[in-house]
């Protein structure tokens, strides 16, 4: 099921920006994706993918590491057209300010 769900999230999805009010019916987990920002240092990685009630995936969870140890790592909502797959890793074009204001996700 990984194996599917990482070759499906390296497809190109189109779609509006995500809203807290997306319908999400899904949280399918993702580990060790790394996300890249804007100015080529690591934000975090995909925890997860939320999938909407149709079934199509809705917007990526991201982990921002902001902490020593991992101790004060947040978890937000990332919509699918925030994130490109490049060699082998996600980048976005935001900031990590930018990135800090996101909705943030509790599992």
């Amino acid at each position: 099921m990984k194996s599917l769900l990482i070759a499906a999230m390296t497809l190109p999805f189109a779609g509006a920006a995500i809203a807290q009010t997306t319908d999400v019916s899904t949280y399918v987990e993702a580990d060790d994706l790394k996300v890249i920002g804007a100015d080529g240092a690591r934000i975090g990685e995909i925890e997860g993918v939320l999938i909407d009630s149709s079934g199509m995936p809705a917007a990526f969870v991201v982990e921002v590491e902001d902490g020593f140890l991992d101790l004060g790592d947040t978890d937000v909502v990332m919509g699918m057209d925030a994130l490109t797959w490049d060699n082998g890793r996600y980048t976005t074009t935001m900031t990590a300010e930018e990135v800090e204001g996101l909705p943030t996700w509790d599992d």
